[in-house]
């Protein structure tokens, strides 16, 4: 079994070179260093320091072992930060990420939700690449994410899903536009329109309207790029094109834009709350109603 003083050797071992100076460091003796080392190395099966005239270094396996320590050390002395601050003032601190676009429709409720609850977040606004991969860190306790159409929700191990609602896409066309007054249009009457989209080729999002658009006939033509839908928003506003834009980003009544509904063009995403192990089931439960 693993002793968390064993990795509280093997990391000080790899600051400081020596076990003299991890003795010092942690505040223990040279044989205790040494004895949790092999407590270490006899559950690895392999030694994870090295010893010669130049000090003390991590073997291989001392080196596989290293991140994973950092890991589990960070997330328990956490824990206990936590834990004390929870038994001080009854409050408890929840790391919450968010993409952009859901931020501003989703976050009042969910944030009040915690104020009512003696909760207080701590919100972490990023794309959704950044937002999972601190997930996966455990950086974050939970956090609203989304799925391309097709893709059934991605969950970090030991993390749960809990899908929140299916977001579908409009079109925003300017308002002075031909079609502005319609209330829906078919997508193969947009042939010879300009369309804003996102940066990367294999955003699954955009794929999927291009594979919709050349089965009704065309293949578009793209206009300018940006991955912030209040930037593709804008040029939508200035006439530069036009864009399929999910609910949550869809912007205000405007007199400069319209919103139509595009019937031949099924194109959703999945939008989740992702939440860690280490959360209370009736958490879980206030974050998904509020969130919903």
């Amino acid at each position: 079994m693993i002793d968390l003083r064993q990795l509280r050797a093997l990391r000080a071992i790899a600051d400081q070179g020596s076990v003299a100076a991890a003795a010092r460091e942690l505040g223990w003796s040279q044989p205790t260093v040494a004895h949790h080392l092999g407590g270490l190395e006899r559950a690895t099966g392999a030694p994870v320091v090295a010893s010669s005239a130049a000090g003390t270094r991590l073997t291989v396996a001392g080196r596989l072992w290293l991140p994973h320590a950092a890991a589990i050390l960070e997330r328990t002395d956490r824990a206990l930060d936590e834990v004390r601050g929870a038994l001080d003032d009854a409050r408890r601190t929840v790391r919450f990420g968010v993409f952009p676009t859901a931020a501003a429709r989703l976050l009042p409720a969910l944030v009040a939700a915690f104020d009512g609850a003696g909760l207080v977040a701590h919100v972490t606004e990023a794309e959704l690449d950044v937002v999972e991969a601190a997930l996966d860190r455990l950086d974050l306790d939970a956090a609203v994410v989304y799925t391309a159409p097709g893709e059934a929700p991605r969950a970090a191990p030991g993390h749960a899903s809990t899908p929140l609602f299916t977001e579908r896409f409009s079109l925003v066309i300017p308002s002075r536009h031909p079609l502005a007054a319609a209330d829906r249009v078919q997508l193969r009457d947009l042939a010879g329109e300009r369309w804003v989209i996102g940066t990367h080729d294999d955003d699954p999002i955009d794929a999927g309207f291009r594979a919709a658009a050349l089965r009704a006939g065309f293949d578009p033509a793209i206009g300018p790029r940006s991955d912030d839908y209040r930037v593709v928003v804008e040029y939508v506003a200035a006439g530069l094109g036009v864009a399929l834009v999910p609910e949550l980003a869809l912007p205000p009544e405007r007199d400069d834009l319209a919103v139509l509904e595009v019937t031949g063009l099924e194109l959703s995403r999945v939008v989740s709350l992702a939440t860690a192990p280490t959360l209370d089931p009736a958490l879980v439960t206030l974050m998904a109603r509020a969130l919903t």
